[in-house]
């Protein structure tokens, strides 16, 4: 199975997550109007459980970014070298 962009590798932290947002959607006495207070709580508990996870992906996607193009420019330093006999 493919795993979606916002999906994460902790599949407990992903199950609580759900939990939380069903719950939270089942309390609703009216499930067709869902209100600005509710919509509110399912983006915070998104927030308090993705939202650092995420964030580390970005984080170490972009280490994994900046030390290729710092490979990169290392080669591209060496190739400029003059050699002298």
């Amino acid at each position: 199975m493919m795993m979606k962009k916002w999906e994460i590798d902790n599949k407990q932290l992903n199950r609580k997550c759900l939990d939380e947002v069903i719950a939270r959607v089942q309390d609703i006495n009216d499930p067709d109007q869902v209100g600005i207070i509710a919509a509110q709580d399912i983006i915070d508990i998104v927030m308090e459980n993705l939202a650092p996870v995420i964030y580390n992906k970005g984080v170490n996607d972009s280490k994994k970014l900046t030390l290729a193009k710092l490979s990169d420019l290392e080669s591209e330093i060496d190739l400029l070298r003059q050699y002298h006999e």
